[in-house]
């Protein structure tokens, strides 16, 4: 006597044969993709420490400074930051010295320089920064470094977009009372 289809469907849902080959082949792109997003993750705060520390590095070398700072001195700047990034793409430097002046309440450019695709720093720019740069005496200056760096994802896979890191470090002169910009071409 055949079994009806009753039985037939009984049996079919008691059967467990094959399952985990079924769950691997829907959770295993599942688990790949987790995988490489955690790897891009991961890599993207390494890059951005990095980065950091290269904006650090230039700041405290341009702190320590006690000569006149040259268009050859922030070409080369540019070169560190590049090297330290370990790699040259769309990056930019700049490097202003900016104070502060009490009778007219408001931060001014002394001078500024920037290298890659950006460009240098007015008092007009600045004029607004009070709650991004800290309260100086009247007339002191601050050495400010701002680097830009554009993060390019390891795996398209992913679906996102480059990611632009931009670092803003500010750090008083060590050795010295102003940090000084003397253009050798005029």
């Amino acid at each position: 006597m055949k079994p009806g289809l009753r039985a037939y469907l009984r049996r079919f849902r008691r059967d467990e044969d094959g399952v985990v080959t079924v769950e691997f082949l829907i959770m295993f792109p599942l688990v790949v993709w987790t995988y490489v997003a955690m790897f891009v993750f991961f890599d993207m705060y390494r890059v951005n420490t990095q980065h950091q520390k290269a904006a650090y590095v230039i700041s405290d070398m341009l702190a320590r400074e006690t000569e006149n700072i040259t268009p050859t001195y922030i070409d080369n700047t540019k070169k560190l930051f590049d090297y330290l990034m370990a790699v040259e793409r769309d990056n930019a430097v700049r490097v202003s010295s900016i104070k502060y002046n009490a009778d007219r309440e408001r931060y001014e450019v002394v001078w500024s320089r920037a290298r890659g695709d950006k460009q240098s720093l007015t008092t007009t720019d600045v004029s607004d920064w009070d709650d991004r740069l800290p309260m100086v005496a009247d007339m002191d200056e601050l050495i400010l470094v701002e680097t830009w760096y554009t993060y390019k994802m390891s795996f398209s896979i992913l679906e996102l977009n480059d990611i632009n890191l931009h670092s803003f470090v500010y750090t008083r002169p060590r050795f010295a009372p102003v940090l000084r910009y003397a253009d050798t071409n005029s």
